[in-house]
């Protein structure tokens, strides 16, 4: 177990007393028009555009789908150990992760969304007991709070102040792919599994992985962390 999270392999984060997961959604899209000049003609105009907006991160029952799949990241970088819950829902542009934002001096929950993995400062995560929990804020632990409506909110909040804080790993296989995970050196996958089948996630370095995961652009998918009551 990595930090409390199953080692290479892939599973669902299910809250044991909602029977909930936590899973990634599709962010809509965002349509728009960009002002146009002709130099040749002097007309002007509006060429019409359109673009996809990040994941969020969502709370709903397992329906089975990679939307709901997580990995536990423990690639170092410059000698520093990730230790980053990983969404396997990869998108055209980017692979998200779960994130929080600050915690220090904050007494209220604070919600939980995703952010594009491979930008700095991503939340590390541990799992100990059943519960998890933020880099060192041991007393801070992620937690399904009612959003209305039968429905529910992930946040970070105090230990023992709400309900459902306690978390199961529930280990599922996606055909073909393998986690990956950097060690003595190389790249090593789980037996049997084909390292190219990793749907981009796995690349020759750690410099080269942060640029493919951030789809060659430097701070892709690194925006507002997105987060969606349900």
């Amino acid at each position: 177990m990595g930090h409390g999270f199953p080692t290479a392999k892939f599973f669902r984060i299910i809250n044991a007393d909602t029977e909930k997961c936590l899973a990634a959604a599709h962010g809509g899209t965002t349509h728009g028009a960009q002002k146009a000049h002709d130099r040749l003609t002097g007309e002007e105009g509006f060429i019409p555009y359109s673009h996809t907006n990040d994941q969020v991160l969502t709370v709903r029952k397992p329906k089975g789908d990679r939307a709901e799949v997580w990995f536990f990241c423990e690639l170092e970088s410059h000698g520093e150990a990730w230790w980053h819950l990983v969404n396997a829902n990869k998108d055209n542009r980017s692979t998200f992760a779960l994130h929080v934002g600050a915690l220090g001096g904050v007494s209220q929950p604070v919600g939980l969304g995703l952010y594009g993995w491979g930008n700095p400062g991503q939340t590390q995560w541990t799992a100990r007991e059943g519960m998890f929990w933020p880099g060192p804020h041991e007393n801070k632990v992620a937690t399904l709070l009612p959003s209305g409506n039968g429905g529910h909110w992930a946040v970070v909040a105090e230990r023992g102040s709400a309900p459902n804080q306690t978390w199961r790993f529930e280990e599922t296989d996606l055909p073909g792919e393998a986690v990956p995970t950097y060690k003595k050196g190389i790249y090593a996958t789980r037996e049997g599994r084909d390292p190219a089948k990793v749907r981009g996630l796995l690349a020759t370095k750690p410099s080269a992985l942060r640029s493919a995961l951030s789809g060659g652009r430097p701070g892709h998918g690194g925006g507002a962390v997105s987060a969606r009551r349900t």
